[in-house]
This record gives C-alpha cells, structure tokens and sequence, in this order.
C-alpha cells in the first residue's frame, strides 16, 4: 500500500511447500527495500522463486521506490533489490535495455550477419533455412508477435493480469482481490483497498498490519485455487498451459554505464525509440 515515494505499510508474507514460513515473511512501512534485500538473501540460491503483487500499480511502484532508492543509496541492499526485483524495462523511458546496444541484431536487422541470425532462431527453436532476407522477416515477425511461448515470467507478476490470460471471471474487466476472490474461493472476508486506505488515515497500523498479511494469504489461497482447478480440467498435466517457470532469484547488481559517451548514446537511442 502506497502512495509513491512515501509507503504507509507492506507486507511481504513467504510460502514455501504450502505453508507460510512466518520468521521469514516482512511487515513494516519506510523500510521496504532492507526488509526485502533481507527475505531475498535468506533465500538458497537454488530455490526456484516467483514474487507476486495483486495489481500491475503494486508492481510499478515496487520498481519505482527501489530506483529512487537507489539515487541516494549505493548500500548491498539496494543492490539486491535492483538485480532481484526491477525489472530493468520499467526503469528505462523505453524497453529497449541498454544492453542490447552491444547486439548488432538489435541495431538493424539488415546488418545482422547470417550466423547471429541462426543462433537467434536456433534459441527461439525456429528454422534457420532460407535466404538471408527470410531470416531477417522471421525473427522480427517472431520478435514482434505475441506468441506466449516466447515470453519470460517479470520478476514481480501480477496476479490479476495473469488470472486474465488464464480464466474468464464474470462481471467487468476490471476485478478487485475481493471480487477475485469471491470466483475463484467462494464467500470469504477480504479487505478492500478502501477499508486498508481507512485503517492507514487513521494510524491504525496493527490493525492494518493484520489485514495486509491476510490479502497476502488470501493471494496464495487464489494462486493454489487455480492450480488445483486447471489440474482437474487437464487430466494433471498444466504444463501446456503454465509453459513458464520459475527461476532461482539473481541478486546480481546491474552494472551502470560510467564512460559519459556511451551514456549519451543510450539516452539518444531511447529518444529516437520513442519518437518512432
């Protein structure tokens, strides 16, 4: 819950094999990014991990705090958090990521020599047979087109904007957790975003603290719901259905360019990306 740069309260609640791992899961309210740098670190490397926000907002907001965040901390903390949970799109005025700069494919399709054309089919499992030129209009088609399996997990997803691509809800397009969870849970007590709005005006923080853990644990409820009820309607395999995976979390500070020329000539190329 916030209101960008100044949080009123968050919760981080963890699940693993099922069950919420209290000593691991965070509460509190101006300290997101030290909360979330901690619960990221206590995480084996090798644990495959997925972090979910109801709404699209939530998401943005998360990257927007962490960044500003990062103007006036160079701290380890930060730095988990940049690497493990922005995305660096959102960050940038485009989503062209700088590096992709270095990619001569990306620069233009025509100077793309036929061998990084291969290699960029080859990954995408395309065929790599015809004249150069077909090459070219494949991968940018590929590139351009909406196909689901070319996709990547963000690493926060929202879980309204993935219930949509999965089921169809009755009523408007746009559904609430409360609404959510009425179709998918049945009739169970959800607080709204006005009722948490209300307890935070009033500084009724532990009243507040209790009922953004239950939204967390409502959350995990709905996420484990859907599993369950594609497995009946798929004979127990989802895999043709849930095509993406998980992936273990990579803290890895993203490396900013110092060298001021090549700064110019990755603002230069988000402006001219946007003017097109």
């Amino acid at each position: 819950m916030s209101s960008h740069p100044f949080m009123v309260a968050f919760d981080i609640s963890v699940f693993r094999d099922g069950e919420l791992r209290q000593k691991l899961s965070k509460q509190g309210s101006n300290n997101l990014v030290p909360s979330l740098a901690g619960v990221i670190s206590s995480i084996p490397p090798n644990a495959t991990t997925q972090m979910y926000c109801f709404s699209p907002e939530e998401v943005l907001v998360i990257n927007r705090i962490i960044v500003q965040e990062s103007l006036s901390d160079e701290s380890d903390d930060v730095r988990i958090c940049i690497g493990a949970v922005v995305d660096i799109p959102l960050a940038l005025l485009t989503t062209i990521q700088p590096e992709l700069l270095d990619n001569s494919l990306y620069r233009s399709w025509t100077k793309a020599s036929r061998p990084e054309l291969e290699e960029h089919l080859t990954r995408l499992g395309l065929a790599t047979d015809g004249t150069v030129k077909a090459l070219q209009d494949r991968l940018r088609d590929t590139m351009s087109s909406d196909n689901p399996s070319l996709r990547r997990l963000p690493k926060i997803v929202s879980l309204r904007h993935a219930i949509s691509e999965l089921v169809a809800l009755p009523g408007p397009g746009y559904t609430t957790l409360p609404a959510c969870t009425k179709h998918v849970l049945g009739p169970c007590s959800v607080p709204t975003d006005d009722e948490l709005y209300t307890l935070a005006s009033r500084d009724q923080l532990d009243t507040l603290s209790l009922k953004l853990r239950a939204r967390g644990m409502t959350m995990y409820r709905i996420i484990q719901c859907l599993r369950s009820r594609l497995r009946e309607h798929t004979g127990g395999d989802i895999s043709r259905l849930l095509i993406n995976e998980a992936y273990p979390l990579s803290p890895a500070y993203v490396q900013l360019c110092q060298d001021p020329n090549l700064r110019k000539l990755i603002f230069m190329h988000e402006v001219v990306d946007i003017v097109k």
